[in-house]
């Protein structure tokens, strides 16, 4: 986790002219990959108040590195920082792929890889994150079919909006299979559930 911290003020020093908000740089980012709209609605206003940390078995999530796929189940670790909430804030985790098949023919867009709720921030800066509630979507490695091209695998994280937050049982979140994935918009997710995107984070997986 150290490294991450290391990488994080690196980061900050590449950006001076954003001295006055630290996080402004992950909007940037985010529409240069254009992550924003495909996967964050242009519409939304995504004010980051976090900087999420992900590390899979492959390696860490670099606001745009390369990964290599993997079809391991292990889950990612996940740590973030968040600002100006109380302790006992929980938050949903969400990793989605908006170029499912490709990204010149995104018909299944989004698909949806992982959802969990109830995720408590790191007590301390060398910490994960804890999951309190089993995943609502079961985990699904970024390993892209061959010949499919660069897929921008978003990790989003919310803010719930009360410590009693759950999805209904039934909602199409639960879901496992192929079409219950496909074709998922996180901007409706959240405005039905009432959850506030506070970071993002991404990578590139060859398929």
């Amino acid at each position: 986790m150290s490294n991450l911290l290391s990488l994080f003020i690196v980061l900050l020093a590449a950006f001076p002219v954003l001295s006055r908000d630290p996080y402004d740089f992950v909007a940037i980012l985010l529409q240069q990959a254009g992550i924003i709209p495909d996967i964050i609605s242009a519409n939304t206003h995504f004010d980051s108040q976090a900087f999420l940390f992900v590390t899979f078995p492959v390696g860490p999530v670099l606001l745009g590195n390369t990964l290599n796929a993997t079809s391991s189940l292990t889950l990612p670790n996940v740590s973030f920082t968040p600002m100006h909430a109380p302790v006992d804030q929980f938050y949903t985790i969400v990793m989605v792929d908006p170029d499912a098949p490709t990204r010149e023919n995104q018909t299944y867009a989004a698909y949806r890889h992982w959802l969990a709720t109830g995720v408590k921030p790191p007590r301390h800066i060398n910490d994960f994150a804890e999951f309190t509630q089993a995943d609502t979507t079961p985990y699904l490695s970024p390993n892209p079919p061959a010949g499919s091209g660069s897929h921008r695998y978003t990790l989003l994280l919310y803010r719930e909006p009360s410590h009693s937050f759950v999805i209904p049982v039934g909602a199409i979140e639960y879901g496992s299979d192929f079409n219950s994935r496909r074709n998922w918009n996180a901007t409706a997710f959240a405005e039905k559930y009432d959850l506030k995107l506070v970071a993002a984070n991404f990578f590139y997986v060859h398929g």
